[in-house]
């Protein structure tokens, strides 16, 4: 077997690193990290191709995970513990990660069903909706301007890998306009029209979520069609921005 890398100053040592940290270079090279035996399970059985994978120890899942990649070709380099504890995000690396190209998975057209996340800032937030909309057969998410990187490893973890199942594009209002013309715009506020499990959903929908911290943007304000709100018991906290796409996702399942 190869020597483990040690040094920090090795080029995909340095890159890794950069990516995990830096959104800027995750735009610059449409790369991504993901870590742990389950996640780059997921993304292979997917059909996604890692650039390398970079592992250390000799847990069975994790050699199964190294086998299995480098029969498929797939450059596989044994780092040392300490530097992979220096490369992972976690604070308990999980002993394998591999950089991937951004996810480009095509989506319907039109998209039946779209949820916009509205200037969302919290990664973890927006990784729970994506899982949500995976599983809930969401046809795409757009992420609004102001709205955290969809990449970012916090968001990756959030979502379990759903940047891999699930359609993703971060488009100007302009653009979202457009591309989402003969749907009708439904916005979340707390002062809404209608309650959410009353509404007759339409085929083509899409719903605008806001951020916790600032609610929704003026320009999704002028871009809906019809608010509609989530009943709550008097006093209660509002709820955050996941958890409120979560239940929105769900009813619009019911179509009219």
């Amino acid at each position: 077997m190869t020597d483990p890398i040690t040094s920090p100053h090795n080029p995909r040592v340095k890159l890794v690193r950069q990516l995990q940290r830096q959104a800027k270079t995750r735009r610059q090279q449409q790369r991504l990290v993901l870590e742990g035996v389950r996640l780059i399970t997921d993304a292979l059985d997917s059909g996604a191709v890692p650039d390398f994978l970079c592992f250390s120890g000799d847990a069975s899942p994790v050699q199964e995970t190294v086998t299995r990649a480098s029969g498929d070709g797939i450059l596989c380099l044994p780092v040392t513990e300490d530097l992979l504890r220096d490369m992972a995000d976690t604070e308990t690396p999980q002993g394998v990660l591999g950089v991937f190209p951004w996810p480009d998975l095509a989506y319907p057209d039109p998209p039946a069903r779209v949820i916009v996340a509205d200037g969302w800032r919290d990664p973890g937030n927006l990784g729970t909706m994506l899982r949500t909309a995976a599983a809930a057969g969401v046809d795409l998410v757009v992420l609004a301007p102001g709205t955290v990187d969809v990449f970012n490893p916090k968001c990756i973890r959030a979502g379990m890998g759903a940047q891999f199942r699930v359609p993703v594009r971060a488009w100007s209002w302009d653009k979202l306009q457009t591309h989402l013309a003969d749907h009708h715009i439904f916005l979340a506020a707390a002062q809404g029209d209608q309650p959410y499990d009353t509404v007759d959903w339409p085929a083509l929908c899409t719903i605008i979520v806001g951020s916790e911290a600032h609610g929704p943007s003026a320009h999704a304000t002028a871009l809906a069609y019809s608010t509609l709100y989530i009943p709550m018991q008097p006093g209660a906290e509002s709820l955050n921005a996941a958890v409120a796409a979560s239940l929105l996702i769900y009813a619009s399942r019911r179509t009219g």
